[in-house]
């Protein structure tokens, strides 16, 4: 299977990669991930990233994805960025 293969109306969770292909834009995989992405912004599919939901980088988007999956709410971080996604309660190191 590959992007094409989606049907108009489908969700698609897009991996970051994805995102650096459209960008960089690599020759081999480019042309398909802007497609991709193409499609999502005309509403085709539905589509979304991690890392955009909260306008986090990617390692910190999956980290809230973990712990909403878990149902954990507390994180122990001094990553202020986290105060953005309204799920978590952020607990400073001072």
């Amino acid at each position: 299977m590959n992007f094409a293969d989606l049907a108009k109306g489908d969700s698609v969770f897009v991996d970051a990669n994805s995102l650096v292909y459209h960008f960089a834009p690599d020759p081999i995989w480019g042309a398909a991930c802007t497609e991709l992405l193409v499609r999502i912004k005309s509403q085709e599919l539905a589509g979304g990233a991690v890392s955009h939901q909260h306008g986090l980088l990617t390692n910190d988007a999956l980290l809230v994805a973990v712990m909403n999956a878990n149902s954990i709410t507390n994180l122990a971080s001094s990553h202020t960025d986290f105060d953005r996604v309204p799920s978590i309660n952020r607990y400073a190191p001072a």
